[in-house]
């Protein structure tokens, strides 16, 4: 008898670790016993780049907000690392220990002035630039040698017109 019961535990046993339906279904949602993990939050954080390091093993990407220094990680981050020196907004979370993991970026200065950040296109007037948005902003006093850069992702300043151009490529490295 007692043969039979332990016979029919593993059965049982078996039967539900080799199921498919998700383990939610097997326990409910709200046992005490299963952790409920906290959804992170998405933070908007601005600042100044600074990269140091060479190589990616030894690459440390940061932003100073002008109080405190966040080392910044994720896959973004390695396109943080083309804009030493920039103005930035980064979003993400602090999921990383330690760090705060990048999940967007744009670059809002450049050099102390003002910068557009958006993928270059060529139009009828010349050359513009999409932006996160989705609008387009037509950047005059751009020469034929940006034509190698259509399609890429770039920092502008001297966007308004009148000004010197000087524009920079956003790239992962």
């Amino acid at each position: 008898m007692q043969r039979s019961l332990i016979l029919m535990a593993a059965a049982v046993f078996s039967l539900v670790a080799c199921t498919d339906v998700p383990k939610s279904a097997i326990t409910a949602p709200n046992d005490p016993r299963q952790p409920i993990l906290p959804t992170p939050s998405t933070v908007t954080l601005s600042g100044r780049i600074s990269v140091t390091g060479l190589v990616d093993y030894d690459r440390k990407i940061e932003l100073w907000d002008g109080a405190e220094l966040y080392r910044l990680v994720g896959s973004q981050s390695s396109a943080l690392a083309s804009v030493d020196g920039a103005d930035v907004v980064v979003r993400g979370t602090f999921d990383a220990n330690p760090g705060f993991v990048v999940e967007e970026f744009q670059v809002t200065g450049m050099l102390g002035r003002p910068a557009l950040d958006g993928v270059l296109e060529a139009i009828d007037e010349g050359f513009a630039l999409r932006l996160s948005d989705g609008s387009l902003r037509v950047v005059p006093n751009l020469t034929s040698e940006c034509a190698e850069f259509i399609g890429n992702r770039l920092w502008i300043i001297g966007f308004e017109e009148g000004s010197e151009v000087v524009f920079g490529r956003i790239a992962a490295l």
